[in-house]
């Protein structure tokens, strides 16, 4: 690979949250990579709940204390806590703030480093309404879909390669089941691992090997 630092930006289903390996997709991408003889160092950099604001805020100082003399390929997911909403209220962020968000902080990362962009998953909507300590939480997929539409769409026009996996995913049995088998949010682990397939198969990563 060309890189010997790898950063994973994102959310819940970036850290990899029931996946009985702990690993969520960027651990299983990352099985194998070597700069040249050196393993590469993948930095799984997904937290529970966050948004796009969320990571806009924080990926700069993340990355970069993690640099020392390069600066590594990044990877940002986000999109499914934006169209989240809470307690009957709006989407958390709403579309145009976070297409204003994306393209904020995309344009900004790819000042400094290649970057590529994964697009949010989809749901088993009959988990709603979640409930959790912090609210009763609405998910539904039409809205997702929407972001993702308006990623793709950004993408080609600031020029950032973007992974649509809402759609196929959406009609894929075998993610549907790995969520039914993890908590319709999350899938379990072979959810992860068809994630990390299609990443892993992408034309835009196998550029960067």
């Amino acid at each position: 690979m060309k890189y010997d630092r790898v950063f994973c930006f994102g959310d819940s289903i970036t850290l990899g949250c029931n996946d009985s390996l702990g690993l969520g997709w960027p651990g299983r991408l990352s099985r194998g990579l070597k700069h040249g003889e050196r393993d590469v160092a993948v930095c799984n950099l997904g937290v529970n709940g966050d948004t796009s604001v969320d990571i806009a805020v924080r990926w700069f100082a993340e990355a970069t204390v993690r640099n020392r003399d390069a600066v590594g390929l990044m990877l940002f997911a986000f999109g499914f806590n934006d169209a989240a909403k809470a307690d009957g209220g709006a989407a958390q962020v709403d579309l145009a703030t976070s297409i204003a968000t994306a393209r904020k902080l995309l344009t900004e990362a790819s000042e400094i480093s290649e970057i590529l962009w994964i697009g949010p998953t989809p749901l088993d909507e009959s988990v709603n309404p979640m409930q959790t300590e912090f609210a009763s939480w609405d998910m539904r997929n039409a809205d997702i879909a929407a972001y993702d539409r308006a990623y793709a769409e950004l993408a080609v026009e600031i020029g950032v390669d973007y992974l649509r996996l809402f759609p196929k995913f959406l009609r894929s049995q075998r993610y549907q089941a790995a969520l039914v088998a993890g908590d319709k949010v999350h899938p379990d682990d072979d959810g992860y691992a068809l994630i990390a397939e299609h990443i892993a198969n992408w034309d835009k990563w196998l550029g960067k090997l």
